[in-house]
């Protein structure tokens, strides 16, 4: 599965071409997106969003026909996650002046663009839940947007929904399936619901406030999770998250942070962190649902990491820049 992917080379190439232009040669070379015809102007941003989309859920669809029903089943829920990342992108716009940034701010698929551009345009959240799968938590949405929550907590009920129902999934009637996808998914809930406290802390947000936005699961944060909550900054609650397996992450983040600093490095390095262990998912027993769900997860890495590159090239970006926000470079 993993020769399917880029590999260190074909990232060499992306970062050493000068335009987004090279970059689509380079991976129609590859047969990256051979499902998709090149114009010979290139493509917009919004057509790179709609062909990696179409690749990402060309590809889940692949591995679920391919798999058992509980491994498809579990391709399923994170596919609906997948989707909810659109819900998050609309109410990222209707966060702000929408006369100001207008609707082109917005990248979804192609199939999709105009028609959630015009329930953005009007504000039309509930339609905005029932297009991206989320009416059941269209009222927690609502009540938060109407109160004027911080962004990061109307973002956190969102994927507290979709992860949550993805970690129903793992629990599959196979042991040994079950004990490959429980690690990849719980591990991931683990830097959300650390990254949610860290922000929370940074916005003031209160303790019960917080604990009602984390997902449910407490996969290997123990009571440090509990003693970050009670923390009185966010400086406190990361050291206090360093006694967990993710001190490697936030203890180098630490290093340099102060109070009010940006929190995204530090959401960078959990990612390729987690990116390694699906990567380490591939040494293990072969024949297990841990290994699609894997590469799923590499996939949309990849994909992200695509997205810097090609909005980088197209905006002048250097190079070096643009590898210190990439998830899979430096992890193959």
């Amino acid at each position: 599965m993993k020769s399917k992917m880029l590999g260190r080379l074909g990232y060499e190439r992306l970062l050493r071409c000068s335009s987004s232009s090279e970059c689509a040669t380079i991976l129609s070379e590859q047969g990256y997106l051979d499902s998709v015809t090149m114009p010979g102007g290139g493509l917009d941003l919004s057509s790179w969003q709609a062909a990696f989309e179409t690749k990402t859920v060309a590809l889940i669809h692949k591995l679920a026909r391919l798999s058992p029903q509980d491994c498809a089943q579990l391709l399923t829920a994170y596919e609906n996650r997948y989707r909810l990342e659109l819900l998050k992108s609309g109410l990222r716009v209707m966060a702000v002046d929408v006369e100001r940034e207008g609707a082109s701010s917005i990248t979804t698929p192609e199939s999709s663009t105009d028609f959630l551009r015009s329930i953005v345009e009007t504000r039309n959240l509930e339609r905005l839940a029932q297009v991206t799968g989320a009416s059941a938590i269209y009222d927690e949405i609502a009540s938060a947007v109407s109160e004027s929550r911080p962004l990061a907590l109307v973002e956190g009920i969102v994927d507290k929904h979709g992860l949550t129902l993805l970690w129903r999934a793992t629990d599959m009637s196979d042991m040994i399936d079950k004990q490959s996808v429980q690690p990849l998914v719980g591990e991931q809930i683990d830097t959300l619901n650390l990254l949610l406290v860290a922000r929370s802390k940074a916005l003031g947000i209160a303790e019960d406030e917080i604990r009602g936005i984390l997902v449910p699961v407490n996969y290997r944060l123990g009571d440090v999770l509990s003693e970050a909550i009670s923390s009185g900054s966010t400086t406190n609650a990361l050291r206090a998250l360093t006694k967990t397996i993710y001190a490697s992450s936030v203890g180098q983040f630490l290093e340099t942070y102060k109070e009010g600093d940006s929190l995204h490095p530090l959401d960078s390095s959990l990612r390729r962190w987690h990116a390694a262990r699906c990567l380490a998912a591939f040494s293990g027993f072969p024949f297990c649902a841990g290994l699609p769900l894997a590469f799923t997860y590499l996939m949309g890495y990849e994909v992200s990491d695509l997205q810097s590159i090609i909005l980088g090239k197209e905006n002048g970006v250097s190079a070096d820049a643009i590898e210190q926000s990439l998830i899979l470079w430096k992890t193959l």
